[in-house]
């Protein structure tokens, strides 16, 4: 697997420059996901917040086990990919 500085240059990769929404427009959550760094690695994560711009685009609050912080992405449903939670 590779190192955790990979994963926070992926991290970085995928924030864009993204800046944070008002928190008072974001909805909660804990989401597993893997994330495709585009090299053939994936990475586990957790999306812990929702937020949709008037604009209608999707963002998450990202964070990569291995990474000190989360960052807010836009969700991007080819490299980001929401697990199956337990349940029948």
């Amino acid at each position: 697997m590779p190192d955790t500085t990979t994963a926070e240059g992926l991290l970085e990769e995928l924030t864009g420059g993204c800046p944070p929404p008002p928190e008072e427009q974001v909805r909660s959550t804990y989401r597993p996901v893997e994330v495709c760094d585009g090299a053939g690695w994936t990475w586990p994560g957790t999306v812990t917040g929702w937020w949709s711009s008037p604009e209608g685009a999707t963002m998450c609050r990202l964070r990569l086990s291995g990474c000190a912080s989360s960052r807010w992405v836009e969700f991007d449903s080819d490299r980001i990919a929401l697990l199956v939670q337990g349940g029948t």
